[in-house]
């Protein structure tokens, strides 16, 4: 008895001393477990759930590992844990660096994994005073604890037990009914469906350049209304006062849409009456159009003139400076005026014209003898006044009496030679009876 006894205590000896010596089995370092090296690398960590990750667990990189687990607490006050890693010195994390609590098969043990994104190694560096947590800069969670089996099959027993399975046969049976559904030829709806979508989808993928053109385009146009955004603003304030003001004119609107109609009634209306007579005018227009046709020769090389007139285009390299001079000798005198209106002129005699085999329309009656001459037409507009006689000194029509000649020739048949004497308002006064 006394031995047992003696056997007893030194056993709770030895459990005591392990206990206060040791802070308990999790901090008895594991055989074989990862070498940090002599200058490690700590960081904290925050998970929703770590499910029975313990201290001591290893951590790995990349499927590395690089280190392990030192403690696990949760923070007072708080409901996430706080997992405190050692690793290796060279295990430099960034800022945008995930850490998740995976197992190394199905029923395997847990470990923390490490793993960096793309684009991020000239990332700002990992604090190691402040926990991974958060999202990354593309709002992906840092981090994250995988499903474990423990919890699949939890949720696979509340389904079994007292879950909804029994409300699964109704859907089974539906989903069965309407994957072999036919219509009225025997064809299989859904197999139909699949061939309208396959064939949806090569359409698609035909006009595959056109989307992305479309797609870029609406982008040049979101940019464009990005950069009009106060412009945009300010319409849409607008907008609704120009709304007002078509409502308070909606009745006229209305009035005038139900006028523009009858309008348009009447326009066929003529158009279809007088379709007669608007294509004979445009076949009576063909000749014209085709002497104009055959004539753009001409036009081209007379339009140069119209940019210039009334100086010819060679006139140009002539030209120094801003300006040309133009000198012009203007007959404003009343008589002259007259006789170019054919005043005293007599009557006009037929001239031929000079080109050969001319069709002339016999039925004229100023043709052969009682026509316009050929040129100006000289026909008198106003008949001579009686007792009318020229101003002093007036000179033929364009030109000027010749040096050589003792006495001027009569310019008109029943006007007599200048008077000498006479003043600037003689004739005129002669020709309205007032001298």
């Amino acid at each position: 008895m006394r031995v047992r006894l003696v056997a007893l205590v030194g056993a709770l000896t030895t459990v005591a001393v392990v206990a206060t010596g040791c802070g308990g089995i999790q901090s008895v370092p594991l055989p074989g477990g990862p070498d940090t090296g002599s200058n490690p690398r700590t960081y904290l960590i925050k998970f929703d759930d770590v499910l029975d990750l313990v201290p001591q667990s290893t951590v790995k990189e990349n499927g590395v590992t690089v280190g392990r687990v030192t403690e696990i607490t949760v923070p007072k006050g708080q409901w996430q844990a706080l997992v405190k890693i050692e690793v290796k010195n060279d295990v430099d994390l960034s800022d945008q660096a995930h850490a998740a609590v995976q197992q190394t098969a199905l029923l395997g043990e847990k470990f923390v994994g490490l793993s960096e994104p793309a684009g991020s190694e000239n990332a700002p560096r990992q604090n190691a005073s402040v926990p991974i947590s958060g999202v990354d800069s593309k709002g992906e969670a840092r981090t994250r604890t995988a499903t474990d089996i423990e919890q699949v099959l939890g949720a696979l027993s509340m389904l079994l037990n007292g879950g909804g399975l029994n409300q699964l046969e109704p859907i089974v049976r539906e989903l069965n009914k309407a994957l072999g559904h036919t219509d009225g030829n025997g064809n299989n709806s859904l197999r139909g469906l699949i061939g309208n979508a396959n064939t949806l989808i090569s359409n698609l993928n035909k006009q595959r350049d056109d989307i992305v053109t479309a797609i870029d385009g609406l982008d040049k146009l979101s940019s464009r209304a990005a950069n009009q955004k106060t412009q945009i603003d300010r319409i849409l304030e607008q907008l609704p006062a120009g709304v007002e003001v078509l409502e308070e004119q909606r009745p006229q609107l209305v009035d005038l849409l139900t006028k523009l109609d009858k309008l348009g009634q009447v326009g066929v209306d003529v158009l279809g009456k007088s379709r007669t007579a608007i294509i004979s005018d445009l076949k009576a227009l063909r000749p014209i159009l085709s002497s104009l046709s055959k004539s753009a020769p001409d036009l081209i090389t007379a339009a140069p003139l119209m940019l210039t007139v009334p100086f010819p285009d060679w006139i140009l390299p002539a030209a120094h400076g801003d300006s040309v001079n133009l000198f012009m000798t203007l007959d404003l005198r009343l008589l002259n005026q007259l006789e170019a209106l054919g005043v005293g002129q007599g009557e006009p005699i037929y001239s031929p014209p000079k080109a050969k085999n001319v069709p002339v329309n016999a039925a004229n009656p100023y043709y052969n003898g009682n026509g316009a001459r050929w040129g100006w037409p000289t026909i008198s507009l106003l008949p001579p006044a009686p007792n009318s006689r020229p101003g002093p000194n007036t000179p033929p029509s364009g030109g000027r009496y010749p040096a050589s000649a003792k006495t001027h020739k009569q310019q008109y048949s029943l006007l007599p030679p200048p008077v000498p004497g006479q003043t600037y308002l003689d004739g005129p006064l002669a020709m309205i009876g007032a001298r």
